[in-house]
């Protein structure tokens, strides 16, 4: 076995959906004189996915906060995570924010792979990096729903639609508000996934204020039950007692645009990727990315993340192999939009092409199948731990 002290890395900034198949095949097909590093500032994998519900429901909080020491089997030289913050990038290296076993306050890496996400609102993604706080982060959501009377979501991507549902199905007596900028939902899905998912909300009850943008203030909403009222672009006054954002997706690219500034699209702030998901800046050709950070056409889901990860690992291995940049591949996106809105315990919305063509579905099919921790246990799978009672306190 190649040692640790000669042994190249490539550097994951990031280690979410877009690394994770990409690490699954790595520790396949990991070439001996490599290994991959996965610098992660979260003590756990979130499994975002069933935040909305878990802020409204309880019991199951523990499970959505996965370790990621099995993800290689223990074994460091194939890979390991890191948990610190990168502070600066630079053109074969990179700075962290504390010492690190091994590495201290840096990581020199051959290859680097930007996956740094983006930040959205709480509930949606959790402002805190362990699991203690993530657990009582959710509590607080759950304590303070309860307390309300008159919750306003404001924003209602997959998120907002999800948590209104849930809060309107464990309340039927809170009188609940989703407002929307937009005259539809999901405008990247099909009608019929808008149809569908307006009827599941008027089913459960909520107040549905459409095609009329909130207008918000500079700090969003405290996580308090207080009197609040909420004005739109349209004169409209919505009242209420608590007010949750749902809103506002953000890349985090600030750290890539302090050495690369060119990468970055100018209006969205997005990182700009050739086809063969390179960094669109030639003086960094060993500089990849993938996931919800990047510039392009793929829907922002853990699933395209994921197929753009394994896209960076086969030019990867091309270049390790003895490749050239040139010989690189590009990514070939199918382009079809997949989701499932999990709208309550037996509600839900599919935009699928498992049955093949692609359709929507309602209820009736894909609300049958949703389990109460939505689907926690897959994440547990990925990272190699296994889903039991004394493992979920790791």
């Amino acid at each position: 076995m190649v040692s640790t002290q000669v042994k190249k890395n490539i550097v994951t900034i990031g280690a979410s959906s877009a690394v994770q198949g990409l690490a699954l095949q790595w520790y396949e097909k990991a070439p001996a004189t490599h290994r991959l590093i996965m610098i992660e500032l979260k003590s756990h994998f979130n499994f975002v996915f069933a935040f909305p519900r878990a802020s409204v429901k309880s019991g199951f909080e523990r499970e959505l906060f996965i370790p990621y020491d099995r993800l290689f089997n223990e074994d460091d030289q194939i890979g390991k995570v890191v948990h610190a913050r990168v502070i600066a990038i630079h053109e074969h290296h990179v700075e962290l924010d504390r010492e690190v076993p091994e590495f201290g306050r840096r990581i020199d890496f051959e290859y680097l792979i930007y996956a740094a996400g983006t930040k959205i609102p709480e509930p949606g993604r959790l402002h805190c990096n362990s699991k203690q706080e993530g657990v009582a982060l959710l509590k607080k959501y759950q304590s303070v729903i309860k307390e309300s009377k008159r919750p306003i979501i404001i924003g209602a991507g997959a998120v907002g639609l999800e948590l209104a549902c849930e809060i309107k199905e464990q309340y039927p007596d809170k009188h609940v508000t989703l407002m929307h900028s937009r005259s539809r939902y999901m405008a990247r899905y099909m009608q019929s996934v808008d149809s569908m998912t307006y009827n599941v909300l008027k089913k459960h009850g909520v107040k549905q204020v459409l095609g009329d943008r909130a207008i918000l203030p500079e700090n969003g909403f405290p996580l308090e039950v207080k009197p609040i009222e909420v004005h739109t672009k349209a004169g409209k006054k919505i009242q209420g007692d608590l007010g949750i954002m749902c809103i506002g997706m953000k890349p985090n690219t600030e750290l890539l645009a302090e050495l690369s500034p060119d990468s970055i699209n100018k209006k969205t702030g997005f990182v700009n990727v050739k086809k063969t998901m390179q960094i669109d800046d030639d003086r960094f050709p060993h500089f990849f990315a993938a996931g919800d950070v990047v510039e392009h056409t793929d829907v922002k889901t853990g699933h395209f993340a994921w197929m753009q990860g394994l896209a960076v690992l086969e030019n990867l291995l091309k270049l390790i192999e003895g490749g050239s940049y040139n010989d690189l591949e590009p990514y070939k996106s199918k382009d079809v939009a997949l989701i499932k809105l999990v709208l309550g315990d037996r509600e839900a919305v599919m935009q699928t092409n498992a049955f093949g063509p692609l359709i929507a579905v309602g209820s009736w099919i894909a609300g049958r199948s949703t389990p109460h921790n939505v689907y926690a246990e897959m994440g547990w799978n990925i990272l190699k731990t296994p889903y039991e009672e004394k493992n979920l306190d790791l």
